[in-house]
């Protein structure tokens, strides 16, 4: 089953980060609970979710220009997930 009272504080979580803007808190609240239960439903756990971004932090490097330092970036990241993994 799903953890229901973590997926409404998340849904409230993105609406109040978002609050204050063009957009009426019911709204927020929706687009909260969709992103919340499709992460919900993913069944990946917050690690998972983390390392994954790591992942794809990694793999956008090769995209950058030569102006940022990509290998002390890549180092960086690699270190990062793999103290994650740990």
């Amino acid at each position: 089953m799903y953890d229901r009272t973590a997926i409404m504080n998340e849904a409230h979580r993105y609406a109040r980060a978002y609050a204050g803007r063009e957009w009426s808190y019911a709204k927020l609240l929706s687009w909260g609970l969709k992103a919340a239960w499709k992460e919900a439903k993913e069944g990946k756990t917050p690690a998972q979710r983390k390392a994954e971004a790591i992942r794809a932090e990694i793999d956008a490097l090769q995209y950058k220009t030569l102006r940022y330092d990509a290998v002390t970036m890549r180092r960086r990241l690699e270190n990062e997930l793999a103290a994650s993994a740990a």
